[in-house]
């Protein structure tokens, strides 16, 4: 489709009008269009009404929001060095799973996990926190939307350093912080 057509479709109006605003109006949204979109995209949008590219842009920070929520949510629940291991591990079972999501490779990492997830002093501890934990933790992975957490695989180094900087940032402590109960995971 020629951008004359995409824009006589877009605006619903005729060559001759498109012309005019171009030509001789030079009217400044033809040029925003023009900067900010392509031929294909405003195709996928008279075809569908949504272009694919925004609508990533968009999820792309609701993820980062459900993620950094997820980590602080695993912080509050064990302690900073066990959210911390966790990501590691989600991270090397979706690499060592071509790069997929599977929950029970990321259960049976969790459970197999004693060196790997908790510090030695945690582990001599309690068994039965340790366990109590584990569970915790697998249960929280279960509620998440398979897509967060891929991004949380695709973006661990990101979400550590912006939830270390959120927590710098405020002087005081958010009542949200730790109800954790009323996390995203709901969606």
């Amino acid at each position: 489709m020629t951008r004359e057509k995409i824009m006589t479709e877009l605006f619903e109006f005729s060559s001759p009008t498109y012309y005019k605003w171009t030509k001789q109006d030079k009217r400044k949204i033809f040029d925003l269009l023009n900067y900010a979109f392509t031929n294909n995209e405003l195709e996928e949008f008279i075809k569908t009404g949504k272009i694919n590219k925004i609508e990533e842009l968009g999820n792309q920070t609701h993820f980062f929001e459900l993620a950094i929520k997820f980590y602080k949510t695993v912080k509050h629940i064990t302690n900073f060095k066990i959210a911390k291991n966790l990501l590691y591990i989600l991270e090397r079972i979706y690499k060592e799973n071509s790069n997929k999501i599977v929950i029970e490779k990321i259960a049976e990492a969790i459970y197999k996990s004693d060196k790997e997830l908790f510090e030695k002093s945690e582990k001599d501890r309690n068994l039965e926190v340790v366990i109590s934990m584990k569970l915790a933790l697998l249960n929280l992975i279960q509620k998440q939307d398979l897509s967060l957490l891929e991004y949380i695989c695709k973006n661990r180094k990101e979400i550590e350093k912006n939830s270390l900087r959120k927590i710098s940032n405020t002087k005081y402590i958010n009542k949200i912080d730790f109800s954790y109960a009323n996390i995203a995971y709901r969606a």
